[in-house]
Parts: C-alpha cells; sequence; structure tokens
C-alpha cells in the first residue's frame, strides 16, 4: 500500500516539472517573437479622423477604413501630358500611370517608341508597327486570305476546305451543277491520306457511282 502511494506521488511530481519545463521553453522560444497588445492613435488620411491600430502597424496604416481608402483614391490631381504639354485631371490612383491627356497623345507617342516598318506577306503593304509584335500581316482580312491561300486539309476536312474555296461547283465529269451540295470528292489514287488538289475530282453522285462500280450487281470492284 505504501509503496503504490509512493508510486503515485512520484508520477505527479514528474508530471508537475515536465509540464513545468515545457511551459519555460515554449516562453524561451516564443520571446520577442509575440505581438505587442499595445495600440496606437491615427489620424485617417481622408477623413482626419482618429483610430486605433496595433503597435505593428503604426507605420502601415494610413486610413481609417476600406471607404476612405476608395473615396481618398478618386479624388482629382492634374498632370501635364507628356506629349503636348497639356495639363489635364485624372484620379489620384493613377498618379503613377498617366502620362497622356487622350488616346491620340497616347498613340502619337508611342508611334515614335520603336516602331519599325513591316511589309504585308499577303499583300505587299507597308505599316508601322513594333519589332517586338513581329507582325506578317496588315490587317485581319489578309490573314483570312493567307491562310486560304494554304492548302493542308486531310480527310475529314478536305471538303469544307474546298467548299470555302469555292471548288464545289460542278461536276467535272458530266458538267451536273444544280444542287452543288450533293456532290462528292473523290481521290483519284484511292488514297485518302493524299489530299492534294492534283489528287481531287469534284463528281455527282452518279459519276462517283460508276468510277468504283457500284452499280453492278456483282459487288464492289474497289
Amino acid at each position: 500500500m505504501a509503496t503504490a502511494c509512493l508510486t503515485g506521488l512520484l508520477a505527479s511530481f514528474i508530471s508537475v516539472r515536465t509540464f513545468s519545463l515545457n511551459a519555460f521553453l515554449e516562453a524561451l522560444l516564443t520571446k520577442g517573437t509575440v505581438r505587442s497588445r499595445e495600440r496606437v492613435t491615427i489620424t485617417c488620411k481622408h477623413c482626419k479622423s482618429l483610430f486605433t491600430v496595433a503597435n505593428y502597424r503604426k507605420d502601415t496604416a494610413i486610413y481609417c477604413s476600406r471607404s476612405c481608402q476608395a473615396l481618398d483614391a478618386r479624388q482629382e490631381t492634374t498632370t501635364i501630358c507628356e506629349e503636348c504639354g497639356t495639363q489635364f485631371t485624372h484620379i489620384a490612383s493613377r498618379a503613377n500611370k498617366a502620362k497622356y491627356c487622350s488616346p491620340k497623345c497616347y498613340h502619337k507617342a508611342m508611334s515614335r517608341k520603336g516602331s519599325v516598318e513591316h511589309t504585308c506577306a499577303h499583300c505587299g503593304t507597308k505599316f508601322m508597327d513594333s519589332p517586338s509584335h513581329k507582325r506578317k500581316y496588315c490587317s485581319r482580312a489578309c490573314i483570312n486570305k493567307a491562310a486560304k491561300d494554304v492548302w493542308k486539309p486531310t480527310f475529314t476536312t478536305v471538303r469544307k476546305n474546298m467548299e470555302k474555296r469555292q471548288l464545289l461547283i460542278k461536276c467535272e465529269r458530266c458538267g451536273y451543277d444544280s444542287e452543288p451540295r450533293i456532290l462528292g470528292v473523290h481521290h483519284k489514287d484511292r488514297n485518302r491520306n493524299n489530299n492534294e488538289l492534283s489528287n481531287l475530282e469534284v463528281l455527282c453522285p452518279i459519276c462517283h457511282s460508276l468510277e468504283h462500280m457500284k452499280h453492278t450487281p456483282h459487288g464492289f470492284r474497289e
């Protein structure tokens, strides 16, 4: 009985000592890292009202609320246009960005900053643009026209590409042209992967069937 009591007291003593040691080590490790609860008073830049913040925010706090911050950003200020020298107004939040009084002055200034002469790869027209853009065409229209000049269709897109180039108009054998939507595309060498224009022939359903001998009662030849 006495031994059991002594063992219990010893275990309790060890637990208390362990807890105290852990608390001491935790306090030692966190010393100097815990933020102070002291608060300081600051004057709002926009509404001039007093507000309190934590001591660690005394050098960064400027406004008492988000609304004051937004309202202060909308305040107007004046700047001299770098292109024409005209004085113009803008919101305060654009103080480091506003340089030109109008889009006209902006584009005029940009035209002198590294613009080089390009030649359109399709129509040959010369135009000015930034060298970093590496443009090949002067307009979207020239891009579309140049795309039609490049013939790289597959078996699934060959009909669509021929329709864009207005090649599906009439049968090349009998001349049928009443309903171009029923015209088919025939591969002369029977290879569907060979979609060069020289290997393609526009045929009506009848001529196409005759070509493949599908009308005979004894089956298909090819």
